[in-house]
């Protein structure tokens, strides 16, 4: 059909996997994402979109609304015949003229926490839609209300949402990180629906392996080592907690730390593959080659980052360490590259 894309083109590898459905499966699906913001959540919207019958399309995300109907652009040319977003976290606001369709409007919910304002602004949505075609509602992040609320309060957020999609024959797609959560609570969100797929990693977006100099050039620094160390042992964590932490391990001053953590260690360690950091959640997680650092934190003591006490004689302190490392990690560009060069020749 024209203006569709028809899926992933002859020898190219599927993005997704079925994981589980049956054959009187509600109308809802989980998908499992390798981390947030995964492309390849977005192009199972595709088919539906792609459908004969006029089509309405909402989405609850936590990204940029502008940021998010762009990847939305990038992954289904179809423009349905109404849009609805709603930005969790962000002041009401219309989408720019960039957006896929001209009658995009967003919708913003200021106070994350408020549950029954995102309901409201969901409902306000599918009851003004025509009754006729179908509608897809999109959910980028049950991780993130997992992140704000316990368990049972975001479960049960998420059970009525399913219900107020069922009422207005809407089709679910709703999306979870499972490295971000221990198994049980994986496992509460899954029981929600019938149908469940995971998303791939492809051979394009896959991060290569660090190589043993990236290896110690991860662990060089001891605020790098502290974030590490945490997640190796507690899985992911908000940034906050990380720069906690690191400070009282290194003895520095935790303004610097956070400043260095956010935009120079962390997407140092993001690209060696090690940790996936999401700015705008301000979370951490373990990434895809984090098993391959662990040898590489623990000294031939076995100590490990909690020893990093700039009193004990121990590695330098963070504060020190800024004059030196930053420096050389403003300058890492043409020495990433060559890495990168050598890893490939490996």
């Amino acid at each position: 059909m024209k203006g569709v894309r028809d899926g992933p083109a002859a020898g190219a590898e599927p993005e997704t996997k079925l994981v589980r459905t049956r054959v009187d499966a509600d109308p809802h699906t989980l998908v499992l994402r390798r981390r947030r913001g995964d492309p390849a959540a977005l192009s199972l919207l595709a088919e539906p979109l792609s459908a004969e019958e006029p089509t309405d399309a909402l989405a609850v995300t936590h990204d940029d609304p502008e940021s998010f109907l762009g990847a939305w652009r990038d992954r289904v040319d179809r423009a349905p015949r109404n849009v609805g977003v709603v930005s969790v976290g962000e002041r009401m606001r219309s989408a720019s003229a960039s957006t896929p369709v001209d009658r995009s409007v967003v919708r913003g919910v200021a106070d994350p926490a408020d549950a029954a304002a995102i309901r409201d602004a969901v409902a306000g949505y599918l009851d003004a839609w025509p009754a006729d075609g179908r509608t897809v509602a999109y959910v980028d992040s049950v991780t993130a209300f997992l992140d704000r609320w316990e368990t049972d309060r975001a479960v049960g957020f998420l059970r009525g949402l399913l219900r107020a999609f069922d009422a207005r024959d809407a089709a679910g797609y709703v999306c979870l990180t499972p490295s971000a959560h221990d198994c049980a609570t994986v496992r509460e969100v899954a029981s929600l629906f019938d149908t469940v797929v995971e998303c791939l990693e492809g051979a394009a977006e896959a991060v290569a392996a660090p190589s043993v100099s990236d290896c110690f050039e991860a662990v060089a620094d001891p605020r790098r080592r502290s974030v590490l160390a945490d997640l190796t042992d507690r899985g992911s964590a908000a940034v906050e907690d990380l720069t906690e932490r690191a400070a009282r391990r290194t003895g520095s001053d935790a303004g610097r730390v956070a400043t260095a953590l956010r935009h120079v260690h962390l997407p140092k360690l993001a690209d060696f593959g090690v940790v996936a950091y999401d700015r705008e959640r301000g979370r951490v997680e373990p990434g895809a080659h984090i098993d391959r650092i662990e040898p590489y934190l623990w000294g031939p003591t076995g100590d490990d980052a909690e020893n990093d006490d700039p009193t004990s004689g121990g590695p330098m302190n963070g504060d020190a360490a800024d004059g030196v490392t930053d420096a050389t990690d403003a300058g890492d560009g043409a020495s990433r590259a060559g890495t990168d060069a050598g890893r490939r020749s490996e």
